[in-house]
């Protein structure tokens, strides 16, 4: 299939690639000059878990540009994948893709086949029939579902396993104007996909509420983990996994986030239940599950806040392993480890920091407020409470031994999942988020 992508960013990138190391024909486009020239180069300007890879597996297919209209002259489908930032009120913002559309009306409208335009970015529920279907049809002066498609095909992805996610999807959304373009994209999917996903073809609307709708809900399955988990903490002998394992083998719950520890955080999901919130107001409705989600999860930071104040006396050392708003990516947006390192700066703690791929992003953020460390065993030296966040795999396998020895005689792990709970240390007072009393001093001297 011949494949135009506008929007070469971490999702936009990675789309192509993939679909080019599928052997699809694909030309991505993007008006950023320094990502075409690296790409020329047959270099990545992307940071993502494989996708170097992926490129040296799809450049044979891959071609990339400034222009917009040659793309899209030169291909079948084009896929948008720009951002939609959101505003003040939680809505997002359509400028980017509405600039994208006019761009290649008229190009659709100068071709002689049908084209299939396909919106990957998230947008407002009634965007698709309110906004884009009667702009491309002016634009084009062809009319939608007879010259050309209209497709809403948002992907749920998380960032530092996009590929993987991309790979092997539980379900393909396809909102469409017409069934024709949904087939179109379906073959596409079909033809790539390594498994055999659920396809959800519905109309345009379904589509954009079902996207919005999906995320709300798996950052409910979060928070609620997270609030049983403050629970558990108030109940001697409580085991938030002991619970949410037993919770989760029934099938009617499942056990994806389904685990308390940190919240949700990154790009998509804070934004996404925002938005839900908006959308809800704008119909006469009130949405109070995402309200208290939201609620739930910003408390999540303020309990491991009192947890250290409560051991440590201000003007003390902590060192926070893990900044990344998950394990995997160097993305630091939402993430409430950094969060709690602001929040202990203003409290007047001395803040040392380690992540093995988010450091110079953090730095951006907190300046001179903390000190980092590439180093783990570095960053410890002298704390007087270690705090474990971000679930980099590497974080279990340290020298638990040699930390706890850097560390001050008597210091405090706060392990906010659990990672270390099985294990006995003889300075470290540890304390396990979601833990209970007397199972939160196991280890302790």
């Amino acid at each position: 299939m011949e494949i135009s992508v506008v929007g070469l960013g971490k999702l936009g990138l990675c789309t192509a690639a993939y679909f080019a190391s599928k052997g699809h024909r694909v030309v991505g486009v993007d008006a950023n000059e320094h990502f075409i020239e690296e790409l020329n180069a047959r270099r990545c300007p992307v940071r993502e878990t494989g996708l170097g890879e992926l490129l040296e597996e799809a450049w044979e297919n891959l071609t990339v540009t400034g222009e917009i209209c040659r793309a899209v002259r030169n291909s079948d489908v084009t896929l948008i994948i720009v951002p939609t930032p959101s505003g003040p009120e939680g809505r997002f913002s359509n400028e980017y893709v509405e600039t994208v559309l006019r761009e290649i009306g008229p190009e659709v409208g100068a071709k002689a086949g049908f084209h299939v335009v396909d919106v990957v970015s998230t947008v407002m529920p009634g965007s698709c029939e309110g906004t884009f279907k009667p702009l491309l049809e002016d634009s084009s002066g062809k009319v939608c579902g007879e010259g050309f498609g209209l497709v809403y095909n948002p992907e749920f992805i998380a960032l530092g396993s996009v590929i993987r996610d991309f790979s092997r999807p539980d379900m393909v959304l396809i909102g469409a104007s017409d069934d024709h373009s949904a087939e179109i994209v379906e073959e596409l999917y079909l033809s790539s996909c390594e498994n055999e996903p659920y396809i959800a073809k519905m109309s345009l609307l379904n589509g954009e509420i079902t996207k919005l709708s999906l995320n709300c809900f798996v950052t409910t399955k979060i928070s609620f983990a997270n609030e049983l988990s403050a629970i558990c903490e108030l109940i001697p002998g409580a085991d938030v996994d002991a619970i949410t394992d037993a919770i989760g083998a029934d099938r009617r719950v499942g056990r994806a986030y389904l685990r308390g520890g940190l919240g949700f955080g990154g790009t998509c999901f804070p934004r996404d239940n925002v938005a839900f919130g908006a959308f809800a107001r704008e119909v006469g409705h009130e949405a109070q599950i995402s309200r208290a989600t939201v609620a739930v999860n910003e408390a999540v930071v303020e309990r491991l806040l009192g947890h250290i104040k409560t051991s440590v006396r201000a003007g003390g050392g902590v060192a926070l392993l893990g900044l990344s708003y998950k394990e995997d990516t160097h993305i630091i947006e939402e993430s409430q480890s950094m969060m709690l390192a602001e929040r202990l700066v203003d409290a007047g703690y001395s803040v040392r920091v380690h992540d093995p791929a988010a450091l110079d992003s953090a730095a951006e953020v907190l300046g001179e407020a903390v000190e980092y460390r590439g180093d783990p065993y570095e960053c410890v030296c002298g704390a007087d409470a270690v705090v474990l966040l971000t679930r980099w795999p590497g974080f279990r396998e340290l020298d638990w031994e040699r930390i706890e020895n850097n560390a001050k005689d008597g210091s405090v792990l706060l392990d906010s999942w659990r990672e270390l709970s099985s294990r006995r240390f003889r300075k470290f007072h540890y304390i396990g988020s979601g833990l209970g009393a007397s199972v939160t001093c196991q280890g302790a001297r």
